[in-house]
């Protein structure tokens, strides 16, 4: 039985790894390698599924096999709201909208994954999210540097170019820049993925007393940073800095540990932020002060009338909404040029009615109002903040994206996870 939960660990953390570091595309990634036979009424749509995409199969079968005692269901304050959350998204399921219901399915399997294994989930998860970090940085910082992609479409690298429309650039001279992808569909959910990652291994580098894994550790924290920053993400540097201010408002070191375990890497880091703001000081300025420039101020008005848009569409259909992922069909019979809202709460209302707005919010708050004080659950508190800052400008951070679930799966498990020392 130890043999099988160690195979299910295993093959976990791979899946996990390769849900994170790879982006599902037209042009490929992990999840297409290998494609399986399927029925021609789906590989008529152009869908592949590798023989990767069979891991959960191997994971559950393996953990159900390996298991023993009671099966976890979580954290209640999660566990509740997420279900009721969930049970009006299969409600709201068509045959055009079906795929919803595997996003919903991922989250819940790595919440309770995590759950039913929090030794894992203590001492292994970082290890996975730090490789995490490595990849999606070190290509974040290539793609920056060379101003294009590198080439790798094969682990879903999307295409990069500086003259097609729709390219997500930034200022600098007067001419555009491009803003890092990573191996992302957009510079924001690069982002957004770096600052879950950088705030979910954070509690590590009280932990480490191994050289190398210490090393390991801030060299991931390093790189994630610097792939932070080539993002231009301002949403990203906003939610990293309240996760940041939880954890020191929250600092409790070990007898044993002390300053200087860690005060080398972390000046190591800032002087990494310092220099950056020296040499590319204008590309920040061109994000965070010239709001009043083409580029940014026509970003802005697009995000503004957008956020108008979705609050009259709940207005107008406050009970059924517009229908599950028909939000952009009705936004444009209201205005042709309307783009999906920036902001998860209105999103969701908009397409679920009020129901589904209030039931969001109850998955959101609860948690919060529960152990938002508690310096035992910061690890939570951290990055439950700033997923809900993302979400308040972003529209990636749902339950129904890959990336988004795999997130919320994530940092759901954070609050059934009590730190050593810690009370609730």
């Amino acid at each position: 039985m130890t043999f099988l939960r160690q195979i299910s660990q295993m093959a976990f953390g791979l899946m996990l790894f390769l849900l994170l570091v790879s982006h599902a595309s037209s042009r490929g990634g992990p999840f297409s390698w290998l494609p399986l036979p399927l029925p021609t009424a789906v590989s008529g749509y152009g869908w592949q599924i590798g023989v990767l995409s069979l891991l959960p199969l191997l994971v559950v079968g393996d953990w159900w096999l390996g298991k023993n005692g009671q099966f976890a269901l979580g954290n209640p304050v999660i566990t509740v709201p997420l279900a009721a959350f969930s049970l009006l998204i299969l409600l709201c399921l068509t045959a055009d909208t079906g795929h919803f219901a595997a996003m919903l399915g991922l989250c819940w399997f790595i919440y309770l994954y995590l759950a039913n294994h929090p030794h894992w989930q203590q001492n292994r998860l970082w290890r996975v999210l730090a490789a995490v970090l490595l990849v999606q940085g070190t290509v974040a910082i290539g793609q920056f540097i060379l101003q294009q992609e590198l080439g790798i479409a094969w682990l879903g690298e999307p295409t990069l170019d500086l003259l097609v429309e729709g390219t997500s650039v930034a200022q600098r001279d007067g001419q555009n820049w491009l803003r890092a992808y990573g191996l992302n569909s957009h510079p924001n959910q690069l982002g957004l993925l770096l600052t879950a990652l950088i705030l979910l291994i954070w509690p590590q580098h009280e932990q480490q007393e191994n050289i190398a894994l210490r090393g390991y550790f801030w060299l991931a924290l390093l790189v994630g940073v610097a792939g932070l920053l080539v993002s231009l993400s301002r949403s990203a540097w906003l939610a990293l800095g309240v996760g940041g201010i939880i954890f020191l408002t929250h600092r409790r070191l070990a007898a044993r540990r002390s300053w200087r375990h860690f005060a080398m890497p972390l000046a190591i880091l800032l002087a990494g932020v310092l220099l950056f703001a020296l040499v590319y000081g204008d590309l920040m300025a061109s994000r965070l002060v010239a709001l009043d420039s083409p580029l940014e101020s026509r970003s802005l008005w697009e995000r503004q009338r957008a956020l108008g848009i979705a609050v009259q569409l709940i207005g107008e259909r406050p009970f059924l909404g517009t229908g599950l992922g028909h939000y952009l069909p009705a936004a444009q019979a209201i205005n042709p040029s309307a783009v999906t809202v920036h902001n998860v709460p209105l999103l969701l209302g908009a397409e679920l009615g009020v129901v589904g707005l209030l039931l969001w919010l109850l998955f959101w708050l609860w948690p919060l109002s529960r152990y938002g004080r508690s310096p035992a659950h910061r690890a939570g508190t951290a990055i439950w903040l700033a997923l809900i800052i993302m979400g308040m400008v972003h529209p990636e951070p749902t339950l129904l994206l890959p990336k988004g679930a795999v997130l919320w799966g994530l940092a759901a498990a954070q609050w059934h996870a009590v730190e050593p020392g810690g009370s609730a």
